[in-house]
């Protein structure tokens, strides 16, 4: 309740003044001293959870998110010692977040491996060959498909320091490190492809002596060239790599805590950087993260500010300039600052770790961005139907929105609508077939930011027609059948390539890609009976699904069933065999035979290419009508040889 009258609050001073960016912070517990945090969807349920480093308990606390701006409690899972960045990615390749953490007083790296449901395996540690990990990065370094991981080692005070790369195996495991010289004391580390050859580059801050960032351009094999140094303010210890003048090359945006400043060095897509523009922060800039917090299309720079307990925004120009910075409160000491959507609703919310708080701030952002959204009416409509268009526009500020809404197709304007009580609509008819990508455009006002819905893709589908022949009925079982299937529309030509999918009853026989509007499918898997045979074409974005039936009639092959006996006449008590063969023009025959003395039967047995026999010694004295009635089989019909009289004397 309190919580919620504070947002409150809060959201009617935004709706009079329009002033503030972040709702007042909301805080929840961690373990002792967190650090470094890193935002993810840990569980798979497409909301963003938090992982945090507690240094002093040498933990990593996870911050499952609730998809609303709030967080169930942390569950912690052990690190190694003095644990401090905290980095995301699948190291195993099995679709499941992993965390990698360093461990600055073990001198390695903790890998964590997600199980996909939020929980974590035990760490595994892994040696950084040097002292002192500050910061990591993840990256595919070498190009092979794996991520790897990047580590800036501070070694002792005022002295060189170096940077590590971990090649990953791609199994959660990673080779020994590679280490290369990286100046003095390098304290932050950065990744991002600065001279265009589709490699991955570093940037390492120097957070001693010579103050500024290395570049060491990547080779593409995992190896780096010799760092090229670049100053900074004083003490710098962390940065963000961005386009921030939108001309397509990475730029840097570095902090630095003892001057409390930015350092702003513009890339010239050659791995070169400008002298650095400052601008004034917050007290103690300890890390630094972008987002386009106001919705204008512009990166903007997030910094925590330790020494005030609040977090310093600088809402970018565009072009590589930035305005005042505006601060917002946060825990005690904030020490870390990350950038995600907690509550769903499409703006950059922000996260601090407070290392004298023992607490995570979470601001949601509640500028003046605005969500459009678009509906159809019917979505997939008929040549000449009349389809309507809603537009509906959202400020998660609640503030009032006018302005107007307009409906492009493709990008080309087709109609501009004044918005009444926050929604606009727009209707007509297509006269032909095909697909539209519509989306509705707000233009803002002076309180809310201009936004685009997502394209609504608006099929307009024709009929289509099936007709199936088979190429001969009846047929003999375990014989191919060719069936035919022929689709068109009034609307066109069937695209080649799409499938038409052959069905007997509920069962699939087959499918048949289209081909100048025409299907085949031979098969010889029909049962011996008649039968309905169906094909249906799915249809596509621009032709309705249709289908066609054609009856098709299955038979069994004829066969011819002989009977002799090996005495005729015989004298009673005499040993008879009778033997029956069974031919057919389709496969041997199998299954049974009967024997018969005239109605009465008297054995079956089981036919053995064709052939059955069965030997009688009793036989009564007289004539005696033998008969051999065949059963058939799956392939074969019944038949029944002519009548034996065998006289028994």
């Amino acid at each position: 309740m309190r919580r919620a009258f504070f947002i409150w609050c809060f959201l009617l001073a935004f709706a009079l003044q329009l002033s503030a960016q972040f709702a007042p912070h909301v805080d929840y517990p961690t373990g002792q001293e967190p650090w470094g945090v890193a935002v993810g969807d840990f569980n798979g349920d497409r909301k963003l959870d938090l992982a945090v480093t507690n240094s002093s308990d040498n933990t990593v606390g996870v911050l499952l998110g609730n998809g609303d701006g709030t967080f169930q409690p942390q569950v912690a899972y052990a690190t190694g010692s003095r644990p401090l960045s905290v980095s995301v990615g699948d190291f195993n390749g099995d679709g499941k977040l992993d965390l990698a953490i360093t461990s600055a007083a073990d001198n390695t790296v903790s890998i964590l491996l997600g199980r996909g449901d939020g929980t974590f395996w035990p760490h595994v540690d892994y040696a950084v060959g040097d002292i002192n990990p500050q910061w990591l990065v993840v990256a595919d370094f070498n190009h092979d498909g794996k991520l790897d991981i990047a580590t800036a080692n501070y070694g002792p005070n005022y002295s060189n320091g170096t940077v590590s790369i971990l090649l990953g195996n791609g199994d959660g495991t990673f080779q020994a490190p590679r280490t290369y010289s990286a100046g003095i004391n390098p304290f932050g580390v950065m990744t991002g492809d600065f001279n265009h050859d589709g490699i991955p580059d570093l940037a390492v801050v120097n957070n001693n002596g010579y103050f500024g960032v290395q570049i060491l351009l990547g080779n593409g094999d995992g190896s780096f060239q010799s760092p090229v140094f670049y100053a900074t303010g004083e003490n710098p210890r962390v940065g963000v790599v961005a386009d921030l003048n939108g001309d397509g090359n990475l730029d840097l945006a570095i902090g630095n805590c003892i001057d409390n400043d930015l350092s702003i060095l513009m890339g010239d897509g050659a791995g070169h950087f400008a002298s650095p523009v400052n601008y004034a922060t917050g007290n103690y800039v300890s890390t630094l993260a972008s987002g386009d917090f106001n919705g204008d299309g512009k990166l903007d720079l997030v910094n925590t500010d330790a020494e005030s307990n609040s977090v310093s925004v600088l809402l970018g120009n565009g072009d590589g300039t930035f305005q005042a910075h505006v601060d917002y409160a946060t825990g005690s000491d904030p020490s870390w600052v990350a950038v995600g959507d907690f509550n769903g609703d499409g703006a950059p919310d922000l996260v601090t770790t407070n290392l004298v708080g023992n607490t995570v701030s979470i601001l949601l952002n509640i500028f003046r961005a605005t969500t459009t959204t678009l509906a159809a009416f019917p979505n997939n409509a008929g040549p000449h139907q009349l389809v309507i268009y809603d537009a509906a526009v959202s400020s998660p500020s609640g503030s009032a929105v006018t302005g107007s809404i307009t409906f492009k197709d493709g990008g080309v304007a087709l109609a501009t609508v004044m918005l009444e009580n926050h929604l606009a609509a727009w209707s007509t008819r297509y006269s032909t077939v095909g697909s539209h990508a519509i989306t509705a455009t707000y233009s803002g006002d002076a309180d809310n930011n201009s936004s685009t819905s997502s394209p609504l893709m608006e099929n307009i589908v024709g009929a289509s027609k099936t007709f199936l022949t088979t190429s001969g009925s009846p047929s003999f079982v375990g014989r191919q059948v060719t069936f035919t299937a022929t689709v068109s529309s009034l609307y066109g030509v069937i695209p080649n390539g799409e499938m038409v999918t052959f069905y007997e009853g509920a069962t699939t026989l087959g499918t048949g890609a289209i081909t100048a509007g025409v299907a085949t499918l031979t098969t010889s898997a029909l049962t011996a009976k008649p039968q309905t045979i169906k094909a249906t074409y799915a249809g596509d974005a621009t032709f309705k699904t249709s289908s066609g039936t054609v009856p098709q009639v299955v038979e069994k092959y004829a066969t011819t069933t002989g009977l002799t006996s090996n005495i005729n006449p015989s004298n009673y008590g005499e040993t008879v065999t009778f033997t029956t063969t069974v031919t057919s023009a389709g496969p041997a025959p199998t299954g049974k035979v009967w024997f018969r003395d005239g109605t009465t039967g008297i054995a079956a047995v089981t036919l053995s290419g064709g052939v059955g026999s069965i030997t009688k010694s009793k036989l009564a004295v007289g004539t005696h009508s033998i008969t051999a009635e065949y059963l058939g089989d799956a392939d074969n019909a019944k038949s029944t040889s002519p009548v034996l009289d065998q006289v028994v004397q």
